[in-house]
């Protein structure tokens, strides 16, 4: 359980050096951004670091619910599924259950791009269950799990943030989908080749905008395009449906989903 997040930053990489730091029971995770590293912790940890790292650079200090747009974690239902962090229990009648530690990584469930894939995801295995997703921007894996536990055999989960493949390798445990959920690290415009039925992609506009400009982009049935915010979703489907047909679509404050099939 989640209320203050001390955030500790250094100058360097330290993926070398915070394998201790793991063991602590109030560690949350370690993300490196271009020349600077961030360690998250649930309290004040100035002597543990001191003793293992070299001096921080600066100490924040926040809610977590802050970090979540002012959601605090708790029992979410977004149609037939059911999100509740780990320490809390699920009614017991739902038909899909997740259980998510989001951490400090993308994917609580809260976000208004996360419940337009989730609900578009449904939408999909209603109509056509793909048997084989590849999840470009993980996050905390929850795409990929809610598509495993909606009927598909195995899910291809990608991040470039070390601090959001961590979190969803938790989840991923947590759900018992080690053996059908596979994790790496890496550019998502690298891994648009991957074989797959569905191809999920939660991200910033520049990103998608440049994987859909690579001819390997569209080898797949089905597309869920999200994390678009309002001109960002039209220039997005102008471009897509060039080569693509737009099935359904979802808006929820200012933010599109789209889900896009072959024609």
């Amino acid at each position: 359980m989640y209320e203050w997040v001390h955030i500790y930053e250094f100058e360097g990489d330290l993926k070398e050096q915070v394998f201790p730091l793991k063991k602590d029971e109030d560690y949350i995770g370690f993300w490196k951004e271009a020349k600077y590293s961030y360690l998250f912790f649930k309290k004040e940890k100035r002597a543990l670091l001191r003793e293992f790292l070299p001096s921080f650079r600066s100490e924040t200090v926040l809610r977590h619910e802050d970090w979540e747009a002012g959601n605090s974690l708790d029992i979410l239902q977004v149609g037939g599924i059911t999100i509740h962090p780990p320490w809390k229990t699920p009614p017991e009648k739902n038909r899909i259950s997740l259980s998510i530690d989001p951490g400090m990584a993308f994917g609580s469930g809260f976000h208004a791009s996360t419940r337009g894939c989730l609900i578009l995801l449904e939408k999909l295995f209603r109509r056509c269950p793909p048997r084989t997703v590849l999840d470009l921007g993980t996050g905390t894996g929850i795409l990929s799990m809610a598509a495993l536990k909606m009927g598909a055999g195995v899910a291809f989960s990608l991040d470039n943030n070390n601090l959001a493949v961590e979190t969803a390798r938790k989840n991923r445990a947590v759900n018992g989908l080690e053996s059908r959920m596979h994790l790496w690290m890496g550019d998502a415009r690298d891994f648009t080749h991957i074989p797959a039925d569905l191809l999920i992609a939660n991200l910033h506009f520049q990103v998608l905008d440049e994987m859909a400009d690579q001819r390997k982009f569209y080898s797949h049935p089905y597309y869920l395009v999200s994390g678009l915010l309002g001109h960002e979703g039209y220039r997005m489907t102008q471009k897509l449906e060039e080569r693509l047909t737009l099935l359904d679509n979802h808006q929820e404050n200012f933010w599109f989903s789209y889900l896009f099939a072959q024609p």
